[in-house]
């Protein structure tokens, strides 16, 4: 676990500043108070800057970031360059790490270093899987905060933006519980398939959702996948009844 004081380097933008602070030691002795940046930063840029917003920056309590006259103005007082602060991201770590790398990669490969926008990648995900996609879902998943579970189909539109396979988000051991959740919701995907190829849409679809407040878990897909495809066979079974018509 991350000492938050310390931070981390190859961590989030707010770990890194800690980071960044916490190994730049005055004297070798303390770290640059947050008065001390904040006054560093008015003198460099010209416009005044608050050390309450410097605070909040370094402790993550800032939604947005500086401009880069402003981060540079920060991170030269701490020895550093905005190159620092590029998000490579982790090709082994979490859905959104992994995310994170292959945006970095793109960029580097295909935009001449500059990151693609999450509108960019949603458009796409939108174009692929015909279905609702927002730059604000992708931060979300940047940043590992989808607790309802990515769907199989954004999953196959995200690796073909990138020009990966899908498995490269959920190739090693530490991502079994993952991939459980990817195998529930192909199948789930593909009873939904198997009702719109019966009867044209997906009106009249029932599923049992979990408990009010719970993310369905992998069981629970299963659950609603094994109900589809029953409703199925019962009301083509019906309409295959002679008493019936």
């Amino acid at each position: 676990m991350v000492d938050e004081g310390r931070g981390d380097p190859n961590g989030s933008f707010t770990q890194r500043l800690q980071n960044f602070r916490f190994t730049h030691r005055v004297s070798g002795v303390r770290m640059l108070t947050y008065e001390e940046i904040a006054a560093g930063v008015t003198r460099a840029t010209g416009r005044r800057c608050g050390a309450g917003y410097i605070e909040k920056l370094f402790t993550g309590q800032v939604d947005r970031r500086p401009d880069p006259e402003r981060l540079e103005a920060i991170l030269v007082q701490l020895g550093r360059s905005t190159s620092d602060m590029e998000d490579r991201g982790d090709p082994h770590g979490t859905l959104g790490r992994r995310l994170q790398h292959l945006r970095y990669e793109y960029g580097q490969e295909h935009l001449g270093g500059k990151l693609p926008t999450l509108e960019q990648i949603a458009a796409h995900v939108r174009s692929y899987t015909k279905r609702t996609c927002t730059y604000k879902y992708i931060a979300q998943l940047l940043n590992d905060r989808d607790s309802q579970g990515l769907a199989m189909d954004k999953i196959e539109a995200l690796a073909d933006f990138f020009g990966v396979s899908a498995a490269f988000f959920f190739a090693n051991n530490n991502s079994r519980a993952d991939q459980e959740r990817l195998a529930a919701q192909s199948e789930l995907l593909g009873a939904l398939e198997a009702w719109q190829e019966a009867f044209g849409d997906l009106q009249g679809v029932a599923l049992r959702k979990p408990d009010a407040g719970r993310a369905p878990e992998p069981a629970d897909l299963r659950r609603m996948a094994a109900d589809i495809r029953a409703s199925i066979t019962s009301i083509q079974g019906q309409e295959g009844d002679p008493g019936d018509r």
